[in-house]
């Protein structure tokens, strides 16, 4: 999962998830980034996740998009790297993958190995009679 933190303009502070991708940012209306700044266009960049590289930025059509402070058509974004699209600047972060409990899986496989033991016990007993 991928979190956005906006770190300057109107919605400095909000953090936006992106889950799915492409994730576009811009003004347009049907954008799941939408930002109303000075110099942000309505389809300014988008967010795609390349089986290659990893998650890459691409600026779309003219607009002016930073990387680190370098300008940029398409990079490669490593977890903390700061985009500037006009006057908004945020930050990439990459969300720390959250594991889940395997407590149930460990009961179900002892449970599986005790009920398989008492079975070859039981053959066994059989067996020798």
């Amino acid at each position: 999962m991928v979190l956005l933190q906006i770190r300057s303009g109107t919605l400095a502070g909000q953090e936006v998830v992106a889950r799915r991708f492409p994730f576009r940012i811009g003004r347009a209306a049907g954008n799941p980034l939408r930002l109303e700044a000075p110099g942000v266009w309505e389809q300014h960049a988008r967010l795609e996740l390349d089986r290659v590289e990893g998650f890459v930025v691409v600026a779309e059509g003219e607009a002016l998009t930073l990387a680190n402070g370098a300008p940029v058509r398409r990079t490669r974004l490593r977890s903390g790297d700061v985009l500037e699209l006009g006057e908004v600047k945020i930050q990439f972060w990459l969300s720390p993958a959250r594991q889940g409990g395997l407590q149930a899986r460990e009961w179900f496989t002892w449970t599986g190995l005790a009920l398989l033991a008492a079975g070859q016990a039981g053959a066994i007993y059989w067996l020798l009679e």
